[in-house]
């Protein structure tokens, strides 16, 4: 016969067996991040014999690849940042990581816009000087920008585990293959340097998008 006393020693599977629901920043965030991600990194494939046949075709490929990465980077600080309302978001109620993650993604989206206008939509020039510069300001302030949200993420705890350092990983590893990639004159090293970036996003992004919100 069963008794009160068994009941209440008796372990609870209800609990174990309900679904756990991962958070809105995770899902869509590492999500978008990963989908954006695996375009530049086929992007930057294209792009290599992109550089010796301006064919239509591969060119049209080409923008296709990096642009919709631009896009899909840029559309993933939304969820991170916590949406429309803030409320749920893996900075958490910090107004500041907010602007950070939304102001990298504007900066990121204008970033590869110029880029890839000065180098294929644009005739050539004889002084790049104005774009360089363009472009150096952006990249720094994007990197700043990135730095700081994902700072606030570790400081917030909202994300727990690796997702909590992720962003922050995926700084240093910006800042190392992004520095190569400008001081080399080889287009190998500059192609895996970007390589390395780009898989590092992959890696990031499926980390946030298998990770759990903290109480969850």
């Amino acid at each position: 016969m069963t008794t009160r006393s068994d009941l209440r020693d008796a372990p609870t599977t209800t609990s174990a067996a309900r679904p756990v629901r991962r958070p809105t920043w995770a899902v869509w965030g590492g999500g978008l991040i990963t989908v954006g991600g695996t375009l530049l990194l086929i992007a930057t494939l294209v792009e290599v014999p992109l550089q010796g046949d301006p064919s239509p075709a591969l060119l049209g490929t080409f923008a296709a690849l990096f642009l919709g990465s631009a896009v899909a980077h840029a559309l993933s600080m939304v969820p991170l940042s916590g949406g429309r309302t803030g409320s749920e978001g893996i900075v958490g109620s910090s107004l500041v990581g907010r602007l950070a993650l939304l102001g990298f993604g504007a900066v990121f989206l204008t970033s590869q816009t110029v880029y890839f206008v000065v180098t294929y939509a644009l005739p050539p020039v004889d002084d790049y000087s104005g774009a360089f510069v363009l472009t150096l300001a952006l990249s720094v302030t994007q990197l700043l920008l990135l730095l700081i949200a994902s700072l606030v993420v570790v400081r917030a705890g909202v994300a727990i585990g690796a997702a909590r350092w992720a962003l922050l990983a995926l700084t240093v590893v910006a800042v190392v293959t992004g520095a190569v990639a400008n001081a080399t004159d080889s287009l190998e090293v500059a192609t895996v340097a970007l390589l390395c970036s780009t898989g590092a996003q992959i890696v990031v992004g499926l980390v946030l998008a298998t990770a759990r919100g903290r109480g969850r």
